[in-house]
Protein backbone atom coordinates (compact mmCIF):
# COMPACT_ATOMS: atom_id res chain seq x y z
CA UNK A 1 0.00 0.00 0.00
CA UNK A 2 2.97 2.77 1.18
CA UNK A 3 4.75 1.75 -2.42
CA UNK A 4 1.55 2.39 -4.43
CA UNK A 5 1.30 6.04 -2.44
CA UNK A 6 4.51 6.60 -3.29
CA UNK A 7 4.33 5.83 -6.66
CA UNK A 8 1.61 7.90 -6.95
CA UNK A 9 2.82 10.48 -5.82
CA UNK A 10 6.32 9.97 -7.99
CA UNK A 11 3.20 9.89 -10.78
CA UNK A 12 2.02 13.56 -10.28
CA UNK A 13 5.64 14.70 -9.37
CA UNK A 14 6.32 14.05 -12.62
CA UNK A 15 3.78 15.40 -14.57
CA UNK A 16 4.01 19.08 -13.24
CA UNK A 17 2.62 21.74 -15.90
CA UNK A 18 2.60 25.41 -16.32
CA UNK A 19 -0.92 26.62 -15.20
CA UNK A 20 -2.18 29.60 -16.86
CA UNK A 21 -4.67 31.92 -16.08
CA UNK A 22 -5.93 35.17 -17.72
CA UNK A 23 -3.47 37.41 -15.31
CA UNK A 24 0.10 35.21 -14.99
CA UNK A 25 1.55 32.06 -15.78
CA UNK A 26 3.33 30.39 -13.31
CA UNK A 27 5.46 27.05 -12.41
CA UNK A 28 3.67 24.69 -10.35
CA UNK A 29 5.93 23.79 -7.30
CA UNK A 30 4.21 20.76 -5.95
CA UNK A 31 1.08 19.98 -4.53
CA UNK A 32 -1.16 19.81 -1.27
CA UNK A 33 -1.16 16.79 0.61
CA UNK A 34 -2.23 17.51 4.26
CA UNK A 35 -4.74 20.47 5.72
CA UNK A 36 -4.82 21.48 9.02
CA UNK A 37 -6.65 24.92 10.66
CA UNK A 38 -3.54 26.82 10.90
CA UNK A 39 -1.52 25.26 7.48
CA UNK A 40 -0.86 22.69 5.24
CA UNK A 41 2.04 20.46 4.27
CA UNK A 42 3.07 20.27 0.41
CA UNK A 43 4.93 17.84 -1.70
CA UNK A 44 7.25 19.29 -3.70
CA UNK A 45 9.67 18.13 -6.55
CA UNK A 46 13.58 18.80 -5.32
CA UNK A 47 14.70 19.49 -9.05
CA UNK A 48 12.20 22.20 -9.52
CA UNK A 49 12.89 23.84 -6.24
CA UNK A 50 16.70 24.02 -7.16
CA UNK A 51 16.17 24.84 -10.91
CA UNK A 52 13.88 28.39 -9.78
CA UNK A 53 16.56 28.98 -7.00
CA UNK A 54 19.31 29.55 -9.40
CA UNK A 55 16.90 32.16 -11.32
CA UNK A 56 19.30 35.27 -11.30
CA UNK A 57 16.95 38.24 -12.68
CA UNK A 58 14.62 41.18 -11.16
CA UNK A 59 11.79 39.48 -12.47
CA UNK A 60 12.43 36.15 -11.30
CA UNK A 61 10.19 34.65 -9.00
CA UNK A 62 10.72 34.04 -5.29
CA UNK A 63 13.42 31.38 -4.78
CA UNK A 64 10.59 28.61 -3.26
CA UNK A 65 12.73 26.51 -1.05
CA UNK A 66 13.79 29.14 1.29
CA UNK A 67 12.52 29.05 4.84
CA UNK A 68 10.33 32.47 4.98
CA UNK A 69 9.76 32.76 1.14
CA UNK A 70 6.29 32.88 0.38
CA UNK A 71 3.77 30.65 -1.84
CA UNK A 72 0.62 30.50 -3.31
CA UNK A 73 -2.11 27.98 -3.48
CA UNK A 74 -4.65 27.99 -5.92
CA UNK A 75 -8.23 28.11 -4.64
CA UNK A 76 -11.12 27.92 -6.28
CA UNK A 77 -11.01 32.04 -5.81
CA UNK A 78 -8.12 33.71 -6.23
CA UNK A 79 -4.88 32.38 -4.41
CA UNK A 80 -4.56 31.45 -0.62
CA UNK A 81 -0.69 32.85 -0.04
CA UNK A 82 1.53 30.72 2.60
CA UNK A 83 5.12 30.97 3.85
CA UNK A 84 7.23 28.34 4.26
CA UNK A 85 8.40 27.57 7.98
CA UNK A 86 10.43 23.61 7.46
CA UNK A 87 11.26 21.63 4.85
CA UNK A 88 12.29 18.07 5.15
CA UNK A 89 13.74 15.64 2.57
CA UNK A 90 12.04 12.33 1.20
CA UNK A 91 14.30 10.04 1.02
CA UNK A 92 14.08 7.27 -1.70
CA UNK A 93 15.44 3.62 -1.39
CA UNK A 94 18.45 4.03 -3.17
CA UNK A 95 19.14 7.23 -1.09
CA UNK A 96 18.43 9.67 -3.62
CA UNK A 97 16.14 12.77 -2.36
CA UNK A 98 13.41 13.79 -5.45
CA UNK A 99 10.97 15.13 -3.52
CA UNK A 100 10.65 17.87 -0.12
CA UNK A 101 7.96 18.30 2.22
CA UNK A 102 7.06 21.57 3.19
CA UNK A 103 5.10 22.73 6.03
CA UNK A 104 3.20 26.19 5.60
CA UNK A 105 1.91 28.97 7.61
CA UNK A 106 -1.19 30.49 6.31
CA UNK A 107 -1.19 34.27 5.62
CA UNK A 108 -4.16 35.47 3.72
CA UNK A 109 -6.14 34.91 1.14
CA UNK A 110 -5.83 37.02 -2.18
CA UNK A 111 -8.07 38.26 -5.47
CA UNK A 112 -6.32 40.28 -8.43
CA UNK A 113 -7.63 43.62 -8.71
CA UNK A 114 -6.29 45.47 -11.52
CA UNK A 115 -7.82 48.54 -10.99
CA UNK A 116 -6.90 48.98 -7.45
CA UNK A 117 -3.55 50.80 -6.26
CA UNK A 118 -1.77 47.34 -5.34
CA UNK A 119 -3.40 45.68 -7.69
CA UNK A 120 -4.99 42.78 -5.38
CA UNK A 121 -7.66 42.54 -2.83
CA UNK A 122 -5.86 40.59 0.14
CA UNK A 123 -7.38 39.79 3.13
CA UNK A 124 -6.05 37.80 6.04
CA UNK A 125 -7.06 34.59 7.18
CA UNK A 126 -8.58 32.09 5.47
CA UNK A 127 -11.55 32.10 3.68
CA UNK A 128 -11.33 28.81 1.26
CA UNK A 129 -9.23 26.76 2.87
CA UNK A 130 -7.75 24.43 -0.05
CA UNK A 131 -7.89 20.56 -0.48
CA UNK A 132 -5.31 18.02 -1.12
CA UNK A 133 -3.88 18.01 -4.64
CA UNK A 134 -4.33 21.45 -5.17
CA UNK A 135 -1.24 23.07 -6.92
CA UNK A 136 1.35 25.19 -5.22
CA UNK A 137 2.98 27.75 -6.79
CA UNK A 138 6.08 30.27 -6.07
CA UNK A 139 5.11 34.50 -5.66
CA UNK A 140 6.23 36.69 -8.34
CA UNK A 141 7.15 39.91 -7.13
CA UNK A 142 3.72 41.65 -8.19
CA UNK A 143 2.29 39.15 -6.09
CA UNK A 144 4.42 40.57 -2.95
CA UNK A 145 3.69 44.22 -3.69
CA UNK A 146 0.13 43.80 -3.66
CA UNK A 147 0.15 42.37 -0.68
CA UNK A 148 2.96 44.39 1.39
CA UNK A 149 3.66 47.40 -0.76
CA UNK A 150 1.09 50.03 -0.06
CA UNK A 151 2.20 53.63 -0.19
CA UNK A 152 0.00 56.09 0.97
CA UNK A 153 -0.52 58.50 3.55
CA UNK A 154 -1.23 56.09 5.92
CA UNK A 155 1.66 53.84 5.30
CA UNK A 156 5.70 54.11 4.90
CA UNK A 157 8.43 51.77 4.05
CA UNK A 158 10.42 50.57 6.38
CA UNK A 159 12.81 47.98 4.53
CA UNK A 160 12.16 45.51 1.73
CA UNK A 161 10.54 41.70 1.98
CA UNK A 162 12.85 38.57 2.10
CA UNK A 163 14.28 37.60 0.36
CA UNK A 164 15.47 39.71 -2.73
CA UNK A 165 14.68 42.69 -0.69
CA UNK A 166 13.07 44.57 -3.78
CA UNK A 167 9.26 44.46 -2.67
CA UNK A 168 9.31 47.57 -0.22
CA UNK A 169 7.73 46.77 3.01
CA UNK A 170 4.89 48.79 4.21
CA UNK A 171 3.67 49.99 7.75
CA UNK A 172 0.15 51.32 8.51
CA UNK A 173 0.48 54.27 10.44
CA UNK A 174 -2.88 54.05 11.85
CA UNK A 175 -2.88 50.28 13.02
CA UNK A 176 0.55 50.44 14.17
CA UNK A 177 0.43 53.58 16.71
CA UNK A 178 -3.52 52.62 17.49
CA UNK A 179 -1.92 49.40 18.91
CA UNK A 180 1.07 50.04 20.39
CA UNK A 181 4.29 48.27 19.01
CA UNK A 182 7.48 47.57 20.13
CA UNK A 183 11.13 46.50 19.14
CA UNK A 184 12.82 43.74 20.41
CA UNK A 185 16.47 42.42 19.32
CA UNK A 186 19.89 41.11 20.85
CA UNK A 187 23.04 44.03 21.52
CA UNK A 188 24.25 45.00 18.01
CA UNK A 189 21.21 43.96 15.53
CA UNK A 190 20.40 47.38 14.43
CA UNK A 191 17.81 47.97 17.50
CA UNK A 192 18.29 51.44 17.07
CA UNK A 193 18.44 52.37 14.18
CA UNK A 194 15.65 50.11 13.71
CA UNK A 195 13.56 53.02 16.01
CA UNK A 196 15.40 55.73 14.76
CA UNK A 197 14.34 54.91 10.93
CA UNK A 198 10.67 54.01 12.40
CA UNK A 199 10.27 57.64 14.28
CA UNK A 200 11.87 59.67 11.26
CA UNK A 201 9.35 57.78 8.49
CA UNK A 202 6.88 58.77 10.74
CA UNK A 203 7.74 62.10 11.08
CA UNK A 204 8.78 62.33 7.26
CA UNK A 205 4.77 61.31 6.86
CA UNK A 206 3.17 63.33 9.67
CA UNK A 207 5.24 66.45 10.51
CA UNK A 208 2.68 67.73 13.27
CA UNK A 209 3.21 64.70 14.96
CA UNK A 210 3.60 64.63 18.87
CA UNK A 211 6.62 62.10 20.01
CA UNK A 212 8.47 61.88 23.16
CA UNK A 213 11.88 59.46 23.38
CA UNK A 214 12.92 58.32 26.86
CA UNK A 215 16.25 58.14 25.85
CA UNK A 216 18.28 56.16 28.88
CA UNK A 217 22.12 56.61 26.76
CA UNK A 218 21.24 59.66 25.20
CA UNK A 219 21.62 57.62 21.61
CA UNK A 220 18.55 60.00 19.79
CA UNK A 221 19.79 63.59 20.08
CA UNK A 222 22.60 63.29 16.76
CA UNK A 223 19.23 61.43 15.13
CA UNK A 224 16.90 63.47 15.27
CA UNK A 225 19.03 66.68 15.45
CA UNK A 226 17.06 68.44 12.33
CA UNK A 227 13.28 67.73 13.76
CA UNK A 228 13.82 66.94 17.76
CA UNK A 229 13.91 69.48 20.60
CA UNK A 230 16.46 67.75 23.19
CA UNK A 231 16.23 67.49 27.11
CA UNK A 232 18.25 66.71 29.53
CA UNK A 233 18.86 67.77 33.20
CA UNK A 234 20.28 71.19 32.33
CA UNK A 235 17.39 72.34 30.14
CA UNK A 236 14.76 69.96 31.56
CA UNK A 237 12.22 71.31 33.77
CA UNK A 238 10.18 69.04 36.05
CA UNK A 239 9.51 70.84 39.29
CA UNK A 240 8.71 68.54 42.34
CA UNK A 241 4.89 69.53 42.62
CA UNK A 242 4.33 67.77 39.76
CA UNK A 243 4.93 64.45 41.12
CA UNK A 244 1.60 62.54 42.34
CA UNK A 245 1.52 61.14 45.82
CA UNK A 246 2.77 57.96 45.05
CA UNK A 247 5.99 59.86 43.67
CA UNK A 248 6.05 61.76 46.29
CA UNK A 249 6.37 58.58 48.26
CA UNK A 250 9.00 57.17 46.36
CA UNK A 251 10.91 60.16 46.56
CA UNK A 252 10.80 61.30 50.10
CA UNK A 253 10.49 58.40 51.76
CA UNK A 254 11.64 55.31 49.68
CA UNK A 255 10.67 51.67 49.58
CA UNK A 256 12.45 50.96 53.01
CA UNK A 257 10.55 48.71 55.32
CA UNK A 258 9.98 49.94 58.96
CA UNK A 259 7.34 49.89 61.62
CA UNK A 260 7.08 54.09 61.05
CA UNK A 261 6.63 53.88 57.14
CA UNK A 262 2.89 54.07 56.98
CA UNK A 263 3.13 56.94 59.77
CA UNK A 264 5.97 58.64 57.29
CA UNK A 265 3.23 58.23 54.46
CA UNK A 266 0.51 59.34 56.93
CA UNK A 267 2.33 62.12 57.40
CA UNK A 268 3.27 63.26 53.97
CA UNK A 269 -0.33 62.84 52.73
CA UNK A 270 -1.63 65.60 55.23
CA UNK A 271 1.70 67.76 54.50
CA UNK A 272 1.67 67.15 50.58
CA UNK A 273 -1.96 68.82 50.96
CA UNK A 274 -2.04 71.23 52.88
CA UNK A 275 0.99 72.73 50.90
CA UNK A 276 -1.00 72.47 47.81
CA UNK A 277 -4.12 74.31 49.50
CA UNK A 278 -2.17 76.71 50.91
CA UNK A 279 -0.65 78.01 47.59
CA UNK A 280 -3.86 77.63 45.49
CA UNK A 281 -5.63 80.94 44.35
CA UNK A 282 -8.38 79.40 42.34
CA UNK A 283 -9.41 76.13 43.65
CA UNK A 284 -11.34 75.32 46.76
CA UNK A 285 -9.71 72.43 49.53
CA UNK A 286 -12.54 70.50 48.51
CA UNK A 287 -11.39 70.43 44.96
CA UNK A 288 -8.14 70.08 46.11
CA UNK A 289 -6.54 66.50 46.58
CA UNK A 290 -3.11 65.29 47.44
CA UNK A 291 -2.26 64.38 43.38
CA UNK A 292 -3.53 67.72 42.13
CA UNK A 293 -0.46 69.68 40.48
CA UNK A 294 -0.45 73.22 42.17
CA UNK A 295 2.69 74.32 43.05
CA UNK A 296 3.41 74.20 46.45
CA UNK A 297 6.90 75.16 48.54
CA UNK A 298 9.10 72.72 49.77
CA UNK A 299 9.82 75.85 52.47
CA UNK A 300 6.19 75.22 53.60
CA UNK A 301 6.66 71.59 53.79
CA UNK A 302 9.32 72.27 56.39
CA UNK A 303 7.78 74.82 58.45
CA UNK A 304 4.41 72.33 58.94
CA UNK A 305 6.55 69.74 60.42
CA UNK A 306 8.10 71.79 62.48
CA UNK A 307 4.83 72.71 63.62
CA UNK A 308 3.80 69.17 63.98
CA UNK A 309 6.44 68.50 66.23
CA UNK A 310 5.70 71.08 68.36
CA UNK A 311 2.46 69.90 69.48
CA UNK A 312 4.32 66.37 69.98
CA UNK A 313 5.01 65.48 73.70
CA UNK A 314 6.77 62.10 73.41
CA UNK A 315 10.49 62.77 72.14
CA UNK A 316 9.78 58.58 70.60
CA UNK A 317 7.03 60.32 68.26
CA UNK A 318 9.30 62.27 66.41
CA UNK A 319 11.66 59.67 64.39
CA UNK A 320 8.87 59.66 61.25
CA UNK A 321 8.80 63.92 60.99
CA UNK A 322 12.89 64.06 61.55
CA UNK A 323 12.91 61.59 58.61
CA UNK A 324 10.94 63.50 56.56
CA UNK A 325 12.42 67.06 57.17
CA UNK A 326 16.23 65.88 56.93
CA UNK A 327 15.20 64.30 53.32
CA UNK A 328 14.03 67.60 52.35
CA UNK A 329 16.74 69.09 53.01
CA UNK A 330 18.73 66.52 51.34
CA UNK A 331 17.21 67.46 47.91
CA UNK A 332 17.35 71.22 48.38
CA UNK A 333 20.64 71.25 48.99
CA UNK A 334 21.93 68.28 46.12
CA UNK A 335 22.63 70.07 43.19
CA UNK A 336 22.40 67.18 41.17
CA UNK A 337 18.55 67.05 41.80
CA UNK A 338 18.54 70.93 40.70
CA UNK A 339 16.08 70.36 37.58
CA UNK A 340 13.39 69.27 40.07
CA UNK A 341 14.08 71.00 43.12
CA UNK A 342 15.66 74.85 42.08
CA UNK A 343 13.49 77.64 43.92
CA UNK A 344 13.05 79.11 40.71
CA UNK A 345 10.18 76.04 39.78
CA UNK A 346 7.77 77.07 42.40
CA UNK A 347 6.15 78.87 40.06
CA UNK A 348 2.73 77.79 38.32
CA UNK A 349 4.47 76.81 34.67
CA UNK A 350 3.07 73.46 34.31
CA UNK A 351 1.63 75.05 30.33
CA UNK A 352 4.98 75.99 29.46
CA UNK A 353 7.02 72.85 30.65
CA UNK A 354 3.62 70.52 28.83
CA UNK A 355 3.94 72.71 25.76
CA UNK A 356 7.56 72.20 25.65
CA UNK A 357 7.51 68.23 26.22
CA UNK A 358 4.25 67.49 24.08
CA UNK A 359 5.44 69.77 21.18
CA UNK A 360 2.84 72.36 21.25
CA UNK A 361 2.94 73.91 19.09
CA UNK A 362 5.08 71.23 16.99
CA UNK A 363 7.19 74.60 15.45
CA UNK A 364 8.75 72.18 12.84
CA UNK A 365 10.31 69.95 15.81
CA UNK A 366 7.83 66.85 16.61
CA UNK A 367 9.85 65.11 18.87
CA UNK A 368 11.30 65.31 22.17
CA UNK A 369 14.33 63.45 23.28
CA UNK A 370 15.05 63.19 26.99
CA UNK A 371 18.36 62.42 27.67
CA UNK A 372 17.80 60.71 31.01
CA UNK A 373 22.04 59.42 30.99
CA UNK A 374 22.50 62.45 34.03
CA UNK A 375 19.58 61.86 36.27
CA UNK A 376 20.76 60.37 39.10
CA UNK A 377 20.09 57.21 39.47
CA UNK A 378 18.36 57.32 42.59
CA UNK A 379 15.45 59.46 41.22
CA UNK A 380 15.40 58.25 37.85
CA UNK A 381 12.23 56.16 38.05
CA UNK A 382 10.12 59.02 39.45
CA UNK A 383 10.99 60.97 36.55
CA UNK A 384 10.16 58.54 34.17
CA UNK A 385 7.27 58.07 36.33
CA UNK A 386 6.30 62.19 36.07
CA UNK A 387 6.89 62.15 32.43
CA UNK A 388 4.78 58.61 31.83
CA UNK A 389 2.27 60.05 33.65
CA UNK A 390 1.80 63.27 32.97
CA UNK A 391 1.25 61.90 28.90
CA UNK A 392 -1.32 59.97 30.03
CA UNK A 393 -3.02 62.34 31.95
CA UNK A 394 -2.86 65.23 30.06
CA UNK A 395 -4.48 63.25 27.05
CA UNK A 396 -7.57 61.69 29.16
CA UNK A 397 -8.12 65.90 30.30
CA UNK A 398 -7.57 67.35 26.71
CA UNK A 399 -10.75 67.99 25.14
CA UNK A 400 -11.88 69.99 21.68
CA UNK A 401 -10.75 69.98 18.19
CA UNK A 402 -7.16 70.50 18.88
CA UNK A 403 -6.88 67.37 21.49
CA UNK A 404 -4.01 65.23 19.59
CA UNK A 405 -2.56 61.69 20.03
CA UNK A 406 0.92 61.43 21.22
CA UNK A 407 3.52 58.70 20.91
CA UNK A 408 5.45 57.90 23.96
CA UNK A 409 8.78 55.82 22.98
CA UNK A 410 10.50 53.74 25.71
CA UNK A 411 13.96 53.00 25.37
CA UNK A 412 15.87 50.07 27.38
CA UNK A 413 11.84 49.02 28.51
CA UNK A 414 13.12 46.31 30.82
CA UNK A 415 14.17 49.20 32.93
CA UNK A 416 10.94 50.67 33.56
CA UNK A 417 8.51 48.17 32.67
CA UNK A 418 10.27 44.90 34.36
CA UNK A 419 8.88 41.33 35.33
CA UNK A 420 10.39 41.59 38.94
CA UNK A 421 7.82 43.39 41.09
CA UNK A 422 10.30 44.11 43.91
CA UNK A 423 12.12 46.77 42.39
CA UNK A 424 12.05 50.67 42.84
CA UNK A 425 10.33 51.44 39.33
CA UNK A 426 6.90 50.96 40.80
CA UNK A 427 5.02 53.98 39.61
CA UNK A 428 6.97 54.21 36.65
CA UNK A 429 5.82 50.56 35.65
CA UNK A 430 2.14 51.25 37.07
CA UNK A 431 2.22 54.60 34.91
CA UNK A 432 3.29 52.83 31.55
CA UNK A 433 1.25 49.37 32.11
CA UNK A 434 -1.86 52.03 32.74
CA UNK A 435 -0.97 53.45 28.81
CA UNK A 436 -0.59 50.57 27.24
CA UNK A 437 -3.63 49.01 28.90
CA UNK A 438 -5.94 52.47 28.56
CA UNK A 439 -3.76 54.47 26.30
CA UNK A 440 -5.57 53.97 23.41
CA UNK A 441 -8.99 55.08 24.70
CA UNK A 442 -7.14 59.01 25.40
CA UNK A 443 -5.05 59.15 22.30
CA UNK A 444 -1.21 57.96 23.93
CA UNK A 445 0.47 55.26 21.96
CA UNK A 446 3.54 53.38 23.23
CA UNK A 447 6.58 52.45 22.28
CA UNK A 448 8.54 49.67 23.87
CA UNK A 449 12.59 49.04 23.03
CA UNK A 450 14.32 46.24 25.18
CA UNK A 451 16.88 43.70 24.32
CA UNK A 452 15.68 41.84 26.75
CA UNK A 453 11.82 41.50 26.34
CA UNK A 454 12.01 38.36 28.88
CA UNK A 455 12.27 40.90 31.36
CA UNK A 456 10.03 43.45 30.59
CA UNK A 457 6.43 43.11 31.70
CA UNK A 458 4.44 40.51 29.92
CA UNK A 459 1.41 43.34 30.76
CA UNK A 460 3.04 45.75 28.88
CA UNK A 461 4.41 43.90 26.11
CA UNK A 462 1.55 41.82 25.33
CA UNK A 463 -0.71 44.91 24.76
CA UNK A 464 1.74 45.54 21.62
CA UNK A 465 -0.34 45.27 18.53
CA UNK A 466 2.99 45.00 15.91
CA UNK A 467 6.29 43.43 17.00
CA UNK A 468 9.27 43.89 15.17
CA UNK A 469 11.42 41.35 16.97
CA UNK A 470 14.89 41.04 15.26
CA UNK A 471 17.59 38.36 16.30
CA UNK A 472 16.92 36.78 19.62
CA UNK A 473 20.04 35.18 20.81
CA UNK A 474 18.94 34.17 24.03
CA UNK A 475 16.37 31.23 24.23
CA UNK A 476 14.45 32.33 26.74
CA UNK A 477 13.62 35.30 24.77
CA UNK A 478 12.67 33.91 22.01
CA UNK A 479 10.09 31.94 23.90
CA UNK A 480 8.77 34.90 25.97
CA UNK A 481 8.44 36.83 22.04
CA UNK A 482 6.60 33.90 20.81
CA UNK A 483 4.25 34.05 23.99
CA UNK A 484 3.07 37.74 23.28
CA UNK A 485 3.12 37.51 19.45
CA UNK A 486 -0.21 39.17 18.41
CA UNK A 487 -1.32 36.18 15.99
CA UNK A 488 0.17 33.22 14.83
CA UNK A 489 3.31 33.43 13.36
CA UNK A 490 5.21 30.07 14.75
CA UNK A 491 6.96 29.51 11.33
CA UNK A 492 8.05 32.50 11.08
CA UNK A 493 9.38 33.20 14.82
CA UNK A 494 11.54 29.45 14.23
CA UNK A 495 13.96 31.54 12.26
CA UNK A 496 14.53 34.66 15.10
CA UNK A 497 18.21 33.15 16.03
CA UNK A 498 19.35 33.37 12.53
CA UNK A 499 18.23 37.00 11.34
CA UNK A 500 21.06 39.14 9.80
CA UNK A 501 21.79 42.43 11.46
CA UNK A 502 19.15 44.80 10.00
CA UNK A 503 16.83 42.00 9.66
CA UNK A 504 13.35 42.31 11.59
CA UNK A 505 10.19 40.08 11.43
CA UNK A 506 7.48 42.20 11.75
CA UNK A 507 4.43 40.76 12.81
CA UNK A 508 0.77 42.25 13.89
CA UNK A 509 -1.32 44.97 13.23
CA UNK A 510 0.63 47.36 11.44
CA UNK A 511 1.60 44.97 8.53
CA UNK A 512 -0.41 42.70 6.19
CA UNK A 513 1.03 40.25 7.15
CA UNK A 514 3.75 38.45 8.72
CA UNK A 515 7.35 39.54 6.90
CA UNK A 516 10.29 39.41 6.98
CA UNK A 517 11.83 42.87 6.20
CA UNK A 518 15.67 43.80 5.61
CA UNK A 519 15.24 47.47 7.45
CA UNK A 520 16.42 50.46 5.20
CA UNK A 521 19.67 51.91 6.01
CA UNK A 522 19.80 55.16 7.67
CA UNK A 523 21.88 58.59 6.52
CA UNK A 524 25.20 58.98 8.41
CA UNK A 525 23.96 62.20 10.27
CA UNK A 526 20.69 60.31 11.19
CA UNK A 527 22.52 57.38 13.25
CA UNK A 528 22.02 56.93 16.62
CA UNK A 529 25.29 57.82 18.70
CA UNK A 530 24.91 53.20 20.07
CA UNK A 531 27.68 52.09 17.19
CA UNK A 532 30.55 49.68 18.68
CA UNK A 533 33.78 51.01 19.24
CA UNK A 534 36.64 50.06 16.49
CA UNK A 535 38.75 48.58 18.86
CA UNK A 536 40.88 47.34 15.54
CA UNK A 537 41.85 50.89 15.04
CA UNK A 538 41.41 52.76 18.11
CA UNK A 539 44.07 50.26 19.78
CA UNK A 540 46.87 51.45 17.03
CA UNK A 541 46.58 55.40 17.76
CA UNK A 542 48.05 57.46 20.22
CA UNK A 543 46.29 60.55 22.08
CA UNK A 544 45.78 63.55 20.39
CA UNK A 545 44.96 65.85 23.45
CA UNK A 546 47.36 64.93 26.37
CA UNK A 547 44.54 66.41 28.60
CA UNK A 548 42.14 64.05 27.15
CA UNK A 549 42.19 62.72 31.16
CA UNK A 550 41.67 65.92 32.90
CA UNK A 551 39.43 66.65 30.96
CA UNK A 552 37.09 64.04 31.37
CA UNK A 553 37.79 64.08 34.96
CA UNK A 554 36.59 67.22 35.30
CA UNK A 555 33.37 66.82 32.91
CA UNK A 556 32.82 63.81 35.33
CA UNK A 557 32.69 66.09 38.69
CA UNK A 558 30.79 68.83 36.90
CA UNK A 559 27.86 66.55 36.03
CA UNK A 560 24.65 67.94 36.68
CA UNK A 561 25.89 71.51 37.57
Amino acid sequence: MGQNNAESQENQMDHFEIEATETETSKQIGYIIEISGSGAKALCDVEILREMSNMDNDDAEFSPGQIGTILKIKVSKGFLYVTVSDVTAQQNDDGSIKNAIMELDFLGHGIRAPYTQSGMIFDRGVTDFPIPGQPVYPVSLRDVEGIFGDNDSNHFHLGHVYPQHLTPASINIDALLGKHFSVLGSTGTGKSCTVALLIRRIVERLPKAHIIMLDPHNEYEKAFSDCAEHFDINNLRLPYWMMNFEEHIEMFIGTYQSADRQIEIDILRRCIYEARVDNSDTLTPEQITVDTPIPYKLSFVQSYLNTEMGKLDNPETLTPYLRLRNKVDELRRDTRFGFMFSGMLVNDTLTSILGDLLRFPVDKKPVSTIDLSGVPSEIVNVVVSIISRTVFDFAVWSRGKDARPILLVCEEAHRYVPTDTSTIFTSTKKAIERIAKEGRKYGVSLGLVSQRPADVSESALSQCGTIFAMRLNNERDQKFVSHVMPEGASGTLNSLSSLQNRETLAVGEGVEAPVRLLVDKLEDEHLPSSGSPDFSVDWQLELDDKNFVKETIDNWRRKGQ
